[in-house]
């Protein structure tokens, strides 16, 4: 399943309120939320055909964005919408990669418990450290 979440920036502009919508793919786990944030602008830009070296994007960057849908693994009753961007990310990071790996542990027949779980986010843990290093040697026997 495909996680994704629908955006929205409102603002007023020369007398006219736009209002610019969004669907923005979610990855598992954005390692960082920033630059996510920071390449927001731009994707709800393109998206609309918004001209970034316009006023109005301008007032796009400048303008709070919120999420108005979204789509994931996530329990949509943790969630209450519309929520400013930045909160939803973060509330996306802290309970997200449990509701991966719930999904893993249905997906394998494991029982979710309390060692299942411990279990899982330790590999999710190391996989996520490993990930971020360079790539491994070529002369290496397991590659």
């Amino acid at each position: 399943m495909k996680s994704t979440m629908k955006v929205r920036s409102t603002f007023d502009f020369r007398g006219e309120t736009f209002c610019y919508e969004s669907d923005v793919d979610l990855p598992p786990y954005i390692d960082d939320i920033d630059l996510f944030l920071q390449q927001l602008p731009s994707r709800i830009a393109q998206q609309n055909q918004l001209d970034v070296i316009s006023y109005k994007f301008e007032m796009l960057e400048s303008s709070e964005i919120e999420v108005i849908r979204f789509d994931s693994r996530i329990d949509s009753a943790e969630i209450e919408l519309p929520m400013p961007v930045e909160t939803f990310l973060e509330r996306y990071q802290q309970i997200g990669s449990d509701a991966y790996l719930q999904e893993i542990a249905q997906k394998h027949q494991l029982d979710w418990d309390t060692n299942t779980a411990n279990a899982l986010k330790a590999a999710y843990l190391l996989g996520r450290s490993q990930s971020s290093k360079a790539s491994p040697p070529s002369n290496h026997p397991w590659f």
